[in-house]
């Protein structure tokens, strides 16, 4: 799946502040997972928030690093997915998670989504701030 920035003025409203996401995905679960995530996009746009899915485009690594897609271990027929999740600051993301879980519609996407990932495996998740360098 493919969200693509549409502009830097994008990354300035809504970058600043992260919460990611890093799960196992059936392979046979590829196609309607694609179909659901794409189903929370227009609900994070319309709360100015940016969500960004991505799967592993293959599992070579530079030399004397290990790759984020072994570190959870996953059987053949898994992969491992990671979800983005922008939000302007903290507060912002706190908001955005109340109204999340107030909304009717996205509890079916969400129910739906924890379905079709790998059952019985938990997800690595994180928050993170951007640095000024």
């Amino acid at each position: 799946m493919e969200n693509k920035i549409e502009s830097s003025m994008e990354i300035e409203e809504t970058g600043n502040y992260l919460q990611h996401f890093i799960y196992r995905v059936p392979k046979k679960n590829h196609d309607a997972i694609v179909q659901n995530l794409r189903k929370f996009v227009p609900w994070f746009k319309k709360n100015e928030m940016r969500l960004e899915d991505y799967q592993p485009s293959n599992s070579q690594t530079m030399e004397a690093m290990e790759s984020i897609t072994k570190t959870p271990s996953v059987t053949e027929d898994e992969d491992v997915w990671i979800e983005l999740q922008y939000f302007r600051y903290q507060n912002h993301s706190e908001d955005g998670y109340t109204k999340m879980m107030q909304d009717a519609s996205l509890k079916l996407l969400g129910d739906e989504f924890f379905n079709l990932i790998t059952q019985g495996k938990s997800m690595m998740t994180g928050v993170f701030s951007q640095l000024e360098v």
